[in-house]
């Protein structure tokens, strides 16, 4: 048993950004901490994974959404890895063929990197994503969602609360539909929403959504809090209050907390 707490490390797409336009929202990609009693579960492992401080009695999961740049690019920086023993559980689904230790390796050995997941001191396990199962007490359920090559959204249950993680998401009928479905009731919904419309007309295909659908997915499925997630890499703090007056929701900010 324990506190549920969200935690937003990351909440930028496609590329990290810095400056002092960018210091409320945040410059970091896709990161988000979930605590659950003695559970530290990491979703996706961009650059702000970086700024993450363990807990050293948490058991530590890492579940990956897919496997472009901006969800993995700070998984080589995670301060636990370089803890001698230290387990840490790495899930994802099989890519292009890949199983989620072969892509690693892809990008995290060399020439890109002067070692392996496995040569960091801590104890690492890779683990093919089932469609449901349990990190401690913590029911987590997937869904493949709609995006290039895939990407998996996530539901996590803890004492009757539960988190929908839906990044890398672009909407079409069903899969807004499936999505709904999978998000019903939930307590807190984290939407893609890097696009504007009239930018989403430029991008269709790309793999992302937009606010004025994530409210409709919100909606549907009855989804107690919306949370915007996936900002457009150039999308300034000042361009980002604007768009959460425009449409009373908010987007996810660099160190926000909630507790569950």
């Amino acid at each position: 048993m324990g506190d549920f707490k969200l935690t937003v490390l990351g909440t930028r797409g496609s590329v990290p950004v810095e400056g002092k336009n960018f210091a409320i929202y945040g410059g970091a990609t896709s990161c988000y901490k979930v605590q659950a009693g003695n559970e530290e579960i990491y979703l996706d492992a961009g650059s702000g994974i970086v700024s993450a401080l363990p807990k050293a009695t948490s058991n530590i999961t890492i579940l990956l959404t897919h496997m472009h740049l901006d969800h993995l690019v700070g998984l080589p920086f995670f301060i636990a890895l370089t803890q001698k023993d230290r387990p840490i559980k790495i899930y994802a689904d099989k890519r292009v063929g890949l199983m989620p230790k072969e892509a690693i390796d892809k990008l995290v050995s060399n020439p890109f990197w002067p070692c392996k997941i496995e040569d960091y001191p801590a104890k690492v396990s890779f683990h093919l994503l089932p469609k449901k199962f349990f990190i401690g007490e913590v029911e987590v359920d997937t869904l493949e969602g709609s995006h290039p090559k895939g990407s998996t959204l996530y539901r996590l249950t803890y004492q009757g609360k539960s988190i929908v993680h839906a990044t890398d998401f672009e909407h079409n009928s069903e899969a807004c539909a499936a999505l709904a479905n999978f998000a019903k009731n939930c307590d807190i919904l984290l939407y893609d929403a890097q696009y504007t419309a009239e930018e989403y007309e430029r991008y269709k295909g790309y793999g992302h959504s937009t606010p004025e659908e994530g409210i409709k997915v919100a909606t549907a499925a009855g989804a107690k809090k919306l949370i915007f997630v996936h900002h457009a890499p150039l999308r300034n703090d000042e361009e980002l209050a604007a768009l959460e007056r425009k449409f009373g929701v908010e987007f996810a900010k660099a160190g926000d907390e909630f507790l569950l």
